[in-house]
């Protein structure tokens, strides 16, 4: 009898500080498989507009449950289990549970689950990687026990979206902002939430947990745990900005050949991305399917919500270089384990972009998965495979600041998230409106009161 494996689906999407387009991410999100997963993971940059994230809070909130109810609505198509005329998805049994929401800034993560029982133990890290360490990029993950009640099964996973820094020529910059991320992000307990079976950690930084203690805290490499990483990850295919005819002459466009210079795969051999993680420079130990789509970045129109085949151009933004920004990587499993059974082991189904949505310029990025439902034993002492391995020996030590830096950095994204909302959008400009008016009310009334 074979082992039963987890169904995770894995997506990363940068919003481009829109909420999203519910229709656009329910028709298309589950069109490439047949099958609902057991696990939903999604990844999202700059999901809002910069002071929302900073503040967090109830002012993600709309932006949450629009995913919350697309992915309810794609689930209920796959499955042939269409709402009832009428109701809202919020009124029947759904099929997934939006088990764990976290945010640091505008970068946000969210764990969706057929069976809400089998997520235990759930920890939770973040860390900012914008100006003064500040949210506006960073880093935030997730961290669980899933156990399958049917099989008995169970395995730990970890999960961290991530936006680094943006550019062609700041793939250095890029690298530290791995490095912070494997530093400064690490996990502690989910605090004060719902509970750890089907926990939800709630919505904002400054509501869920900020400081934990660093005793029994861990990184994104743990010897027992999966590690998946999926976001906007900004590398490049040049180190350099496009020249002024690189446009029409270079950028890729569908009716390319295979063996056309213009063709997209010769644009990946340049890849910084590959170039940096093969090298050893960012990303250790982390594998990635084979890229076999598009560039996902950077769109200046449509067509939207068409597929590949069906494109006749991209309309690709003159000023960038057309990159795969996009990506989702994963830890394989560790020798040691594979080596006592060979069927333990990350099997990739499918590894490929959505359709262009109207609001964003970048293609959301799907990668499916079976995960083993078995736990990642610690390795023999004898074992030589474990040395290299990044679970055992991460490329960078945890600083022991991390918490420290976060609550100085959380306190400057309020001073200014709160300043860019006041005088920025137009529901803080009524707020300062209306606090004028009141002041000056009571004024006239204080001299009508008491003046002369």
């Amino acid at each position: 009898m074979s082992q039963r494996a987890l169904d995770l689906f894995v997506l990363t999407y940068n919003c481009a500080h829109n909420a999203i387009d519910v229709p656009s991410l329910s028709s298309t999100l589950f069109n490439a498989v047949d099958h609902v997963p057991d696990l939903l993971i999604i990844s999202l940059q700059e999901m809002s507009p910069l002071s929302h994230g900073l503040i967090g809070g109830s002012l993600l909130s709309p932006f949450f449950s629009r995913i919350s109810e697309a992915v309810e609505i794609a689930a209920r198509k796959l499955s042939g289990d269409s709402p009832i005329a009428g109701s809202s998805v919020n009124s029947e049994p759904r099929i997934f549970t939006n088990v764990a929401i976290r945010n640091i800034g505008m970068t946000g993560i969210m764990a969706f689950s057929r069976d809400a029982a089998a997520i235990q133990n759930l920890q939770t890290g973040e860390v900012g990687l914008g100006v003064s360490s500040m949210g506006n990029k960073g880093g935030v993950g997730l961290r669980f026990t899933y156990a399958d009640a049917e099989s008995g099964g169970e395995t730990e996973l970890t999960f961290v979206a991530a936006h680094l820094a943006a550019m062609e020529w700041d793939w250095e910059r890029r690298n530290e902002d791995w490095k912070n991320i494997v530093r400064r992000l690490v996990f502690t307990s989910a605090d004060g939430d719902e509970g750890s079976n089907g926990a939800r950690a709630r919505v904002g930084s400054e509501e869920a947990p900020l400081l934990g203690a660093n005793e029994g805290a861990n990184g994104i490499y743990k010897p027992t745990s999966h590690l998946f990483v999926a976001g906007d990850l900004n590398y490049r295919t040049s180190d350099t900005k496009p020249g002024p005819n690189d446009h029409e002459d270079s950028f890729p466009q569908p009716h390319d050949s295979v063996e056309s210079s213009r063709h997209y795969s010769h644009l990946f051999k340049h890849d910084q991305l590959t170039r940096e993680r093969l090298a050893g420079r960012t990303f250790q130990g982390l594998s990635e399917a084979p890229i076999t789509f598009p560039p996902t970045y950077k769109f200046d129109a449509g067509p939207y919500l068409t597929a590949d085949e069906d494109t006749k151009a991209w309309a690709w933004a003159s000023h960038r270089w057309p990159s795969w920004t996009d990506r989702v990587l994963f830890l394989e499993a560790p020798k040691w384990m594979e080596r006592k059974d060979h069927n333990a082991k990350i099997e990739v189904k499918k590894y490929e972009p959505l359709p262009l949505f109207k609001t964003s310029d970048h293609r959301a990025v799907l990668l499916s998965v079976k995960v083993p439902l078995v736990g990642i034993p610690e390795p023999d002492e004898d074992e030589d495979a474990a040395s290299s391995d990044p679970r055992i020996n991460p490329p960078f030590e945890i600083d022991p600041d991390w918490s420290t830096a976060r609550a100085i950095a959380r306190k400057e994204e309020l001073v200014v998230g709160i300043t860019g909302y006041l005088t920025g959008t137009w529901e803080g400009r009524c707020i300062i409106g209306g606090t004028i008016a009141a002041l000056l009310g009571g004024y006239f009334l204080f001299l009508a009161a008491f003046g002369q």
